[in-house]
């Protein structure tokens, strides 16, 4: 029996909860490949999960190995799969997690190519936070050129990536973060910026075409109430924080709350990007495989500003 390292999940909880185990290493079934880890992302949705608050809608059978993002080496192939070889580097979001440990395997069909001009760490930046921001800008239909997009939480992983990406499509883009923030979002290609600490975005906004909104705060803060008086008739609002967007909805306006799909050939045309240097990405750390619960903390305290990655490659 062959065994790896993986962080599981064996209670519902705080960071106690997660321990690095040994275990076998999981064997591709039909149209699936065994993937060596070489880096994975941290998202919010990690921790969300530990702390058992998506159980009763993803019940897992405990222990459960958790993470989504990852990047690495094709190792093994299943019956019947034929799309790469062992050697090639490939990324994806996994759909069934796994990805917090040094393999997992992962239909043939998900997985993207990563390109030769990206390295592991960088390209380990991508797969849910720009397929969150290129589904979110096109969920309530095609972003045109020309239209009025206003990204709120811009300095954000997915904000970044929806700013740049609705700038490449044409768009004006205004994004939302705080004043420490600026330099960045306009480095990004913003056309505009405002500082939610000291300015409501309702007194220097308007006739806004779609807001995607990566904000979930309450209070005062209320930012996806806040933003249906700033758009145009017919304008939508695509929150990829509040599910209940879709139950507040004023009439002649739209509202969304996408389900974020695996989708390997969006996530090679957003690696190329990367690769050429049309879009950039920022890492914030990058831990060691002994550190990721550290990693999973930093990403619950928030307040950095680009990706958190676990070099697996680094024990």
């Amino acid at each position: 029996m062959t065994t790896h390292q993986a962080y599981r999940l064996h209670s519902y909880g705080g960071p106690e909860c997660i321990t690095l185990d040994e275990i076998e290493v999981p064997i591709p079934g039909a149209g699936e490949v065994l993937v060596a880890i070489s880096a994975v992302g941290i998202n919010p949705f990690d921790w969300k999960i530990r702390e058992g608050y998506v159980r009763d809608e993803m019940p897992l059978p405990l222990p459960a190995v958790l993470g989504v993002d990852f990047v690495g080496q094709v190792a093994a192939l299943g019956e019947g799969a034929s799309r790469f070889a062992v050697g090639d580097r490939v990324m994806a979001m996994s759909t069934r997690l796994g990805a917090f440990a040094e393999h997992i395997t992962a239909p043939e069909a998900i997985l993207a190519r990563v390109p030769d001009g990206l390295d592991d760490i960088a390209a380990s930046t991508l797969p849910i936070p720009a397929l969150t921001a290129w589904q979110a800008l096109h969920t309530a239909g095609e972003l045109r050129s020309g239209m009025k997009v206003l990204i709120q939480g811009a300095s954000g992983t997915v904000g970044a990536f929806a700013v740049q990406l609705a700038k490449l499509e044409g768009a004006e883009v205004i994004g939302t973060a705080s004043a420490k923030n600026r330099e960045y979002v306009m480095g990004l290609g913003a056309d505009g910026f405002i500082d939610y600490r000291t300015e409501r975005f309702e007194d220097r906004v308007s006739d806004v075409d779609l807001i995607i909104d990566c904000v979930l705060m309450g209070g005062d803060r209320d930012t996806t109430g806040r933003s249906w008086s700033v758009l145009k008739p017919g304008g939508a609002i695509v929150s990829v924080a509040d599910p209940s967007v879709t139950g507040k909805v004023p009439p002649g306006l739209r509202g969304f709350f996408p389900t974020i799909e695996a989708d390997a050939d969006r996530l090679e045309r957003i690696a190329a990007l990367l690769a050429a240097g049309t879009i950039s990405a920022k890492v914030a750390h990058v831990f060691p495989r002994g550190e990721l619960l550290d990693a999973m903390a930093l990403n619950q305290a928030g307040g950095t500003v680009g990706r958190l990655i676990v070099d697996f490659k680094r024990p």
